[in-house]
């Protein structure tokens, strides 16, 4: 279909990628690669196969002649126990669901690149998601944990927008960083601790603003 010339269309939509999102020890569990936590990922990247993973059109970029300005990045992380008795990392006795999440909240930090230069970056704390899911569950010993209370101030928002221009490069690194001690069997490999962990995990990443695109 031939677009329409000299009109362009502007909305408010934002992009987003998965980090990870499985159940069950991934170590035992038939768990694809994709969907585990590892040392580094950068997302926005593959080829778009379900919304349920990514709404980014194509791989790496915007398509045909879209541009974006992002007003906002943002980071959903979810640790929900469901129910299962969680599993002892690596034999450190940080298997429990508030402290799987807060060993990854306090681990994990990204930076959003946009053709060669770093546009953005920091800790995944500093870029809650503003929106998910929020609550107590009735039983204490099932917490739900989320990276941000869902109103409009959980949202960080850029004091100046990064423009995306015709065709640029996308990409989202996302790091995880271990914890150390004084010898190295205090070590925490906090990757392995969230594929450990036998409840629910869920990561993805966001890019919030105004996207332009053609008219067809």
């Amino acid at each position: 279909m031939a677009k329409v010339l000299g009109i362009r269309q502007q909305r408010v939509q934002y992009f987003y990628d998965t980090y990870m999102k499985s159940r069950g020890d991934a170590t035992t569990a038939n768990i694809p690669t994709a969907h585990q936590a590892v040392s580094e990922k950068i997302l926005f990247t593959t080829n778009p196969t379900s919304l349920d993973l990514t709404n980014m059109p194509a791989s790496g970029q915007l398509t045909s002649d879209q541009t974006f300005l992002c007003y906002a990045v943002r980071h959903e992380l979810q640790i929900y126990n469901g129910g299962v008795a969680s599993v002892t990392a690596s034999g450190t006795g940080w298997g429990a669901t508030g402290t799987v999440f807060i060993a990854a909240l306090n681990s994990f930090v990204f930076r959003l690149q946009i053709s060669e230069k770093v546009e953005f970056e920091g800790p995944w704390a500093m870029t809650p998601a503003g929106g998910g899911p929020w609550g107590f569950i009735s039983d204490s010993r099932q917490p739900l944990l989320t990276n941000g209370e869902p109103q409009a101030r959980s949202i960080y928002v850029l004091p100046l927008p990064i423009a995306i221009t015709k065709r640029q490069g996308i990409q989202m690194l996302e790091r995880l960083f271990n914890f150390t001690g004084t010898t190295v069997n205090t070590v925490v490999d906090v990757a392995e601790l969230i594929n450990e962990y036998t409840g629910l995990r869920l990561g993805r990443a966001y890019i919030d603003g105004y996207n332009t695109r053609d008219v067809l």
